[in-house]
C-alpha cells in the first residue's frame, strides 16, 4: 500500500493553524552534532517563535537502508525533552525532499535499542501545539510521551510505533504512545496518512493516564499494515487513573480505530475517577473488513471503579463492532464500577449484523458492579452466553431492547451457544425488558442459584430457545407450590394459572382469566400478570398485562389475537421476582372459536332475562359459567332442565361469555346485556 504524504500545513477543529516561521533541517542520521535531530530539538528549545523540524537526508548517508527505503537514527541517549510549543516535527518531509523510497510507510526510523536507559523517543513536556508525524519508532520505554497538565493541543499522526518499516514485524517499545496528565490532544486522524499503526509494543499501544478530553481516531492498534493479521501489543488502547471525557473512535468509518489482535484487552478503561469516556464506531476483535476474527482476549473492559463511560450510542455510526474476541466482547468488572452504558453495538456478529463472528461470551457484568445500562445491542452468535450477570452485588442493571440470539433484523436465528441471559451467584434487582431473546442453545433466561432475587423480566419476546424461555433453577420446570412458600432463584415465584381463554369470532375479542396462587408477602393483590402469544410454552410476543386481586384472580381481554394463537403468562411480585412461563401445554389454551350447535340462548341481546334451551349433547347438571368481557367469572350454575331461565338484571351492560360444559367440549356463546 502506497502511503500518500501530507503537507506541513494543517487545520483541525479546535486547533490553531500555526505558521512555522523558523525551519530547522535534519540532514544526517548522526546521533548529535550539526544537522542532527538532537541538535535541531536543542536549537528549538532555546529559540523563541514557532518552528518546524524537517528532514532532507541524502541517500549517501551511511545509515540509509536501500532495501527498506529507511534512514535509521540510532540513539545512544534520550533526545532532548521538547519544551517549546507550536512545533512541527515532520518525518514525512523526507519524502517531499528526497522522494518516496519506502512505499509501505515512513522513512525516518528513530531507534532506541542502543540506549542504556530507553526512556523516550519524543517527550513533549508541558507545551502545546506540537505535531509529530511520519516516523518509525522502536526500542524505547515510551515511543512518544505527552506529559504535564499544560501539555495540550498536540497531534500525533502518521507514525509506525512498535513495528518495522512496513508494519509486518515488531520493533517494540514498552508503551507506544503515552498521554500523562495532558488534555485536548489528537492521536491519529481521518485519512490514511494521519493513521498511526501502534502495534508490536510489549505493554500498551496507546496509554491515556489521568488525561482528559483527548481524541484517538483512525488508528490500527494491534494489527499489521494491511489490517489482516495480528501484530500484538499486550493491551491496545488503555484509559487509566482519572482520565475523563476522552473519545476513542468517531461516527464515521474514517475515524474508526481497529483494535484487534492484542494479547489481553482491546480497550481497558480502569480506575476510580476514570469517567465519562466515549468509545464509538470502532472494530474491536476483527480485521478491517469486519468479517474475520483477529482476537483480543477481551474487547472492552470497565474496571476498578470506572463509571459513567459509554460504549456505542444512539447516534448514527456510534455503535462498535465487538466480535471475534477469545474472551468477552464487553466486560464490566469489580467493585465501584457503575453507571456505564453499552448501547447500539454488534457483539458476536460480523459488521452486517447478519453472520456469526463470535466472542466466547457477549457481555459479562461481574461484580459487585451495578447500575449499568445495556440497550439496543445485537448480542448473538457468541459461543457461550449472550449476557451474563454474575456475583453478589451485581445489582440494578438494566437490559433493554437488545436482540439476543437473532440477527440485526430481529427475524433470523443467530443464537448464542448456551443461554441468552444468564444470572448466577447473587445478582439482584436487575431489569430485563423489551428484548428479543430467541434461538439460544439452552434457555432464553437462566437464573441459577437461590442468591438471585428480585430480578424482573418484562415485555420480552422469548421464543425458540432450545430448553426453556425462563428457567429458575433447578434445571427444568419449577412446579408451583401451594402459597408459593418455597425458596430459590427469584424465590421460585409461582407462575400464573390460565383457566379460561375465550375468543369471539364476531368481535375478534379474546378474554383470558386465571388464578395466582400466592399467600406470602401480603398475598397476590397487585401481582403483575403478563400475557404472551405462546411458542412452545415460551412467550413469543407480549400482548399486555393484568393485576391479580386479593383472591388471586385476574383477567385480561384484547383484540390482538387470532383464533389459532395460544397464550402463556408470567407473574412478577411486588418485590420484582418474575416467574417462569406458564408451561402446561394442555392448559396453554388454544383460543376457541365462538360456536353454536344444539344449544340456543335468547333473547340476545336482552336487559337481563336469559333463556337457555338445548336438544342434544347436554346432560342434566352440566356446568354453566358466565364471564364478563375481561374473562372474570360472574356466575356459576348448572343446567338442571332442558329449558332454563336466569334473571341477570344485576349485571352491568356489555358482552359476556356463556360457557356450557358438554360431554364432548365446552360450548361458548356471546351474550350482550343491555340497559
Amino acid at each position: 500500500m502506497i502511503r500518500k504524504r501530507i503537507s506541513t500545513a494543517f487545520l483541525l477543529t479546535g486547533f490553531v493553524c500555526v505558521s512555522y516561521a523558523n525551519v530547522f533541517t535534519v540532514v544526517n542520521t548522526n546521533d548529535s552534532g550539526n544537522g542532527s535531530l538532537r541538535k535541531a530539538i536543542s536549537d528549538v528549545n532555546i529559540t523563541p517563535g514557532n518552528h518546524s523540524i524537517l528532514f532532507n537526508i541524502p541517500v549517501a548517508d551511511p545509515n540509509y537502508n536501500a532495501t527498506q527505503g529507511v534512514w535509521r537514527i540510532s540513539l545512544s541517549s534520550a533526545l532532548p525533552i521538547i519544551m517549546r510549543g507550536n512545533l512541527l516535527i515532520d518525518g514525512s518531509s523526507q519524502t517531499t525532499n528526497q522522494g518516496n523510497f519506502n512505499l509501505y510507510g515512513p522513512e525516518i526510523l528513530i531507534d532506541g535499542n542502543n540506549l542504556v536507559t530507553s526512556d523516550f523517543a519524543f517527550n513533549i513536556y508541558n507545551v502545546s501545539g506540537v505535531t509529530i508525524k511520519g516516523f518509525i519508532i522502536g526500542g524505547f520505554k515510551i515511543g512518544i510521551s505527552v506529559n504535564g497538565l499544560t501539555a495540550s493541543n498536540n497531534i500525533i499522526q502518521g507514525n509506525y510505533i512498535g513495528c518495522n518499516y512496513n508494519a509486518t514485524d515488531t520493533l517494540s517499545n514498552i508503551n507506544g504512545i503515552e498521554l500523562l496528565g495532558s488534555k485536548n490532544n489528537i492521536i491519529g486522524g481521518s485519512t490514511i496518512d494521519e493513521r498511526n499503526i501502534v502495534s508490536g509494543n510489549r505493554h500498551v499501544g496507546i496509554r491515556l493516564a489521568n488525561s482528559n478530553n483527548n481524541v484517538v481516531k483512525g488508528n490500527y492498534v494491534g494489527l499489521n499494515r494491511l489490517g489482516n493479521s495480528a501484530l500484538l501489543n499486550y493491551d491496545g488502547i488503555s484509559i487509566e487513573g482519572t482520565s475523563k471525557y476522552n473519545i476513542i473512535g468517531g461516527y464515521t468509518a474514517d475515524e474508526r480505530n481497529y483494535v484487534s489482535g492484542n494479547d489481553a484487552y482491546g480497550i481497558p478503561v480502569f480506575g476510580s475517577g476514570c469517567d465519562y469516556n466515549l468509545i464509538i464506531g470502532n472494530y474491536i476483535g476483527t480485521d478491517i473488513t469486519g468479517t474475520i476474527a483477529i482476537p483480543n482476549t477481551y474487547g472492552v473492559l470497565f474496571d476498578d471503579g470506572a463509571s459513567h463511560n459509554k460504549v456505542g450510542g444512539y447516534e448514527p455510526g456510534a455503535g462498535n463492532l465487538l466480535s471475534g474476541n477469545s474472551g468477552y466482547g464487553v466486560f464490566l468488572y469489580n467493585p465501584g464500577t457503575q453507571n456505564d452504558s453499552v448501547i447500539g453495538n454488534l457483539i458476536g456478529t460480523d459488521w452486517t449484523g447478519t453472520l456469526p463472528l463470535p466472542n466466547a461470551n457477549g457481555i459479562v457484568v461481574d461484580g459487585p458492579t451495578f447500575n449499568h445500562f445495556i440497550d439496543g445491542n445485537v448480542v448473538s452468535a457468541n459461543l457461550q452466553n449472550g449476557i451474563v450477570l454474575h456475583l453478589l452485588g451485581t445489582d440494578n442493571n438494566i437490559i433493554v431492547r437488545n436482540k439476543i440470539g437473532t440477527d440485526i433484523t430481529g427475524t433470523q436465528p443467530l443464537g448464542n451457544g448456551l443461554d441468552g441471559v444468564r444470572i448466577g451467584e447473587g445478582p439482584r434487582y436487575n431489569l430485563v425488558k423489551g428484548n428479543i431473546i430467541a434461538h439460544n442453545g439452552l434457555n432464553g433466561i437462566a437464573v441459577m442459584t437461590a442468591a438471585e432475587l428480585y430480578n424482573t423480566f418484562t415485555e420480552n419476546a422469548i421464543y425458540n430457545n432450545a430448553h426453556m424461555g425462563i428457567d429458575l433453577f433447578p434445571v427444568g420446570v419449577s412446579l408451583n407450590d401451594p402459597g408459593d412458600y418455597d425458596n430459590g432463584p427469584n424465590e421460585l415465584m409461582n407462575f400464573p394459572e390460565i383457566q379460561n381463554v375465550f375468543y369471539d369470532a364476531g368481535t375478534g375479542t379474546t378474554a383470558i382469566s386465571g388464578i395466582m396462587d400466592y399467600a406470602i408477602n401480603g398475598g397476590p393483590l397487585g401481582i403483575k400478570i403478563e400475557l404472551f402469544i405462546s411458542d412452545n410454552a415460551q412467550g413469543k410476543a407480549f400482548i399486555g398485562a393484568a393485576a391479580a386481586d386479593a383472591a388471586g384472580t385476574w383477567s385480561f381481554n384484547c383484540s390482538c389475537l387470532a383464533a389459532t394463537d395460544k397464550v402463556t403468562a408470567t407473574a412478577t411480585d411486588l418485590s420484582g421476582n418474575t416467574s417462569e412461563f406458564y408451561f402446561d401445554s394442555s392448559l396453554v389454551t388454544q383460543i376457541i372459536e365462538h360456536v353454536s350447535e344444539s344449544v340456543s340462548i335468547y333473547p340476545n341481546p336482552s336487559s337481563g332475562e336469559l333463556h337457555i334451551k338445548w336438544a342434544i349433547d347436554v346432560s342434566l347438571n352440566s356446568p354453566l359459567f358466565i364471564y364478563d368481557a375481561t374473562g372474570k367469572l360472574v356466575m356459576a350454575s348448572k343446567l338442571t332442565e332442558a329449558y332454563t331461565s336466569f334473571n341477570l338484571t344485576d349485571l352491568n351492560q356489555g358482552f359476556y361469555i356463556i360457557s356450557i360444559h358438554t360431554k364432548q367440549k365446552p360450548l361458548l356463546f356471546r351474550w350482550v346485556k343491555t340497559d
